[in-house]
């Protein structure tokens, strides 16, 4: 698994499809280090590729290791060079040739999506790049309003930016407050949207009665 770098938890979340407080939580009880980098006042927590490996092994041998056989697991993979593709333990042999692949798959991935997005952008938030529209803005729109809606309000963007903005805030969770799900456009339309049909029934409510 060559030219893989360190991983932040969030990063390492994503190419593994887990969440950053189960690796929080794994790093916490033990189960994997970390190594820790300072960024200004933060320390990251950064895993590397044994234990992307052994996470990816872990959920498959998880009924058929021990407490012991996973410590026995986890310290052969950090031995192992990161192009070696099988791993001897004991008599049992193990192939990794499948899940580097897919962890490759993964990680090439995500370098394309940081490629759609400038991260460093002069506002000190991750724009769409080529715009100078916010990824998690687009990202936390999309959680409520369909693909068609943000292209109506966002017409210089494209169904592949749209995904890449998505797809970076699970990588990179915004930090702080978060967006709104709408627009301040939409969330307006839908506040006389619904001021129209409560005067349509109140008006339905005093139709006109028959006189006796």
């Amino acid at each position: 698994m060559a030219q893989i770098q360190s991983f932040t938890l969030s990063e390492a979340g994503y190419v593994l499809g887990r969440t950053s407080a189960m690796l929080n939580k794994a790093v916490d009880t033990g189960v994997i280090y970390a190594r820790q980098r300072k960024v200004g006042n933060m320390t990251q927590r950064l895993l590397g590729p044994a234990e992307l490996r052994f996470l990816r092994l872990a959920d498959e041998l998880d009924k058929d290791l021990t407490p012991a056989g996973r410590r026995r697991l986890y310290g052969a993979l950090r031995k192992l060079p990161d192009d070696a593709h099988k791993l001897q333990l004991g008599r049992l042999e193990l192939d990794l040739a499948q899940i580097d692949t897919d962890l490759r798959d993964r990680m090439a991935m995500l370098e394309a999506i940081r490629g759609k997005i400038d991260s460093k952008s002069n506002r000190g938030e991750a724009v769409i790049r080529g715009t100078t529209i916010t990824a998690h803005l687009i990202a936390a729109l999309a959680r409520d309003q369909s693909v068609d809606a943000i292209l109506a309000e966002f017409p210089s963007l494209t169904r592949d930016q749209i995904d890449a903005a998505v797809e970076y805030a699970k990588a990179y969770p915004k930090r702080g407050r978060p967006y709104p799900t709408k627009s301040l456009k939409t969330a307006l339309a839908d506040l006389a949207n619904a001021g129209a049909f409560e005067d349509n029934g109140d008006l339905g409510e005093v139709g006109p009665r028959a006189i006796p």
